[in-house]
């Protein structure tokens, strides 16, 4: 599918990164981070299920995966094997970085259980098919895995959004993550990860960004326009409140189908708090933004070294200590893996 330009202002345009979408991305990896580091805290309920929206961000992020891919490839789409190159070294390198470190750190301080078959399904990305292994090294790294599992079958995305109007695409995803829900819950498998996580499980999210990245193509303002307060506020808490209902009380079955609500929930409050334009709030989230690969890939790490150095430690301490560490290396980490792309030229 190509896309032609006929105005280059708009090209010039269109070249531009969108704030809202770095703030939105900032969201989801600090929410994310915040759900995972809450969970230190052995918060009880009703406050633990409160926390638990935090998890949500996840969902908008798949969204954002999906804008950002495709909106790439409808200003410049590459061959497959040339695609594959370019996308999958810029996730795999730094998060392959990252688990070898991981196990290195391991050797010296317990934070995880050294497997050399463990070690090898992240550096092979046979982890994502081993529930007893897609864990190691950091929980939060399934998501990696499924985000690899998208760039492989993008290309058949494409090619089947082609075919498609948006509408039928969008519905054939839908239709797609709901079949694979069902099959997965009728074999029994809605606690496994590997199962439960499964590309297929967020493929109407993903379309969804893709969809997005066509419309926002074609019309620069669809970002700009201004959407009422009150109702995404509503929307976006009840949409909320019942994706927490569904998880508190249908269990693993109940989180296969909140993802709408869930991402309906996320997306809209996150939109109202960017649109309230309080000043330090966006600037912190757009600064989260552009380091939010280093900041998903690093938070585990840092925090589960931490309350392994420091068993002994208030857990609220440890939260602490983390949230101050991770920002500032996460900046570093991303300084040096953009430093090694425009090396590298990749």
């Amino acid at each position: 599918m190509k896309y032609k330009i006929s105005n280059p202002h708009k090209l010039k345009q269109r070249n531009k990164r969108f704030e809202i979408v770095d703030f939105l991305k900032g969201y989801s990896i600090f929410a994310t981070m915040t759900f995972h580091y809450c969970r230190h805290l052995n918060i009880s309920n009703p406050f633990g299920g409160i926390v638990s929206v935090g998890g949500t961000g996840v969902h908008l992020f798949i969204v954002l995966s999906g804008f950002g891919l495709y909106y790439s490839y409808v200003r410049k789409p590459l061959p497959y094997l040339l695609f594959l190159r370019k996308r999958i070294l810029k996730v795999y390198i730094p998060y392959i970085f990252i688990v070898l470190m991981s196990a290195l750190i391991s050797v010296f301080i317990p934070v995880y259980q050294n497997s050399l078959y463990a070690l090898g399904g992240h550096i092979f990305l046979y982890k994502m098919f081993d529930e007893s292994i897609i864990g190691s090294y950091g929980y939060s790294l399934w998501f990696i895995s499924m985000i690899l599992q998208f760039y492989f079958t993008f290309h058949l995305m494409v090619w089947l959004k082609s075919k498609l109007k948006n509408r039928y695409f969008l519905i054939s995803g839908l239709f797609i993550s709901f079949s694979w829900a069902i099959l997965v819950i009728l074999m029994n498998k809605e606690g496994q990860r590997i199962w439960n996580s499964f590309f297929l499980q967020y493929f109407w999210e993903f379309s969804l960004g893709m969809v997005i990245a066509e419309k926002i193509f074609e019309n620069e303002d669809l970002l700009n326009k201004k959407t009422n307060q009150l109702f995404l506020l509503t929307v976006g808490a009840i949409s909320s409140i019942l994706c927490g209902v569904l998880a508190l009380k249908a269990g693993d079955a109940g989180r296969l189908f909140n993802d709408f609500f869930a991402l309906i929930g996320s997306a809209f409050l996150v939109v109202f708090l960017y649109n309230l334009k309080i000043e330090s709030i966006n600037t912190f989230f757009l600064f989260i933004g552009k380091i939010s690969t280093s900041v998903y890939l690093l938070h585990i790490p840092v925090i589960l070294t931490i309350s392994t150095l420091y068993n002994d430690l208030n857990p609220i301490y440890i939260v602490m200590l983390s949230f101050m560490i991770v920002i500032p290396a996460s900046f570093l980490y991303q300084k040096m893996i953009t430093a090694y792309f425009k090396m590298t030229k990749l």
